[in-house]
């Protein structure tokens, strides 16, 4: 019986930190290794470096939900997708959440002190805007913005964990990652509007409901514009970079074409493609830093 007690425990610390939805974790993850990839030299010899990231990655995503389920308990019950997660049906207290997420961030710890100096205080430096991205919902339409200079923090850590510098073509790839992430979370938060009206939550998705095809796009193409800068501007002459461009373009315009708000499973379908897309901006970067057309 205390053994079936546990089990059950155990299975709702891995729901709060959405261990069984990993596709957070790997547009968490991406961004990263854009970072590493950015660069001439680029190989898997540092292996190490590569796994790293990637449980990094699944370890703070964690942390980010449990935060987040932590301060929007009270709206978490009101809302028909979210109400039935640990904290807001009381499968899990408020003080076994925090010492879930000092665990998390224990471990995230003893990850990214194998970096370098630079890349730690890049870390510690974003922490505070984890914090505070679950207020802004409460009074700005604009959380997914927030979200998206989050989730693609990435860029920068990863390429300064490599022992280099800060350059504005990194600063566009960052961009790009970032109008990327407020477009497939809008898309995302279209599952949740009319909720969301009701209980006075704010979000892009509502702001943007009355044409969202056409907002999304915009969106997006902002998206492209910095990907193109950051694949052109050292090496304009590469066919590969071209070639990369009309895929990474092809993909975006099929999630605007796919695009139905009122159809939940294509709206997950849709989110969950982006973390195709992060791959396949990975490879592109891989290939137009190492090869030449």
């Amino acid at each position: 019986m205390q053994q079936k007690k546990l089990l059950n425990k155990l299975n709702q610390f891995f729901y709060l930190g959405r261990y069984h939805k990993p596709y957070g974790s790997i547009l968490l993850m991406w961004p990263c290794y854009w970072g590493i990839s950015y660069i001439n030299d680029f190989s898997f010899s540092n292996l190490k470096l590569f796994i790293f990231f990637f449980i990094g990655s699944i370890v703070m995503r964690g942390a980010g939900c449990t935060i987040n389920d932590i301060i929007d308990a009270k709206f978490d019950r009101k809302v028909k997708r979210t109400k039935y997660r640990p904290i807001a049906n009381k499968k899990i207290s408020n003080s076994e959440a925090y010492f879930f997420l000092l665990f998390q961030l224990f471990c995230g710890f003893l990850i990214v002190i194998n970096f370098n100096l630079k890349t730690v205080l890049l870390s510690f430096l974003i922490i505070p805007l984890v914090i505070l991205y679950p207020f802004f919902k409460r009074f700005s339409h604009y959380p997914q913005f927030i979200l998206g200079l989050l989730f693609n923090w990435g860029v920068f850590i990863g390429h300064i964990s490599m022992g280099y510098q800060v350059h504005f073509e990194l600063f566009c790839l960052y961009l790009a990652g970032t109008f990327l992430t407020i477009g497939y979370d809008t898309i995302y938060a279209f599952q949740d509007i009319e909720d969301d009206i009701k209980i006075g939550v704010k979000s892009f998705a509502i702001k943007v409901k009355s044409n969202p095809r056409l907002n999304i796009f915009f969106i997006y193409l902002i998206s492209f514009l910095f990907f193109s800068i950051a694949f052109l501007i050292n090496n304009p002459s590469n066919l590969i970079s071209y070639l990369c461009l009309v895929l990474i373009f092809l993909h975006l315009v099929f999630q605007v074409l796919k695009l139905n708000i009122n159809d939940n499973v294509s709206l997950q379908k849709i989110f969950i493609s982006n973390t195709v897309l992060g791959g396949i901006v990975f490879i592109c970067l891989v290939l137009k830093n190492n090869f030449y057309l």
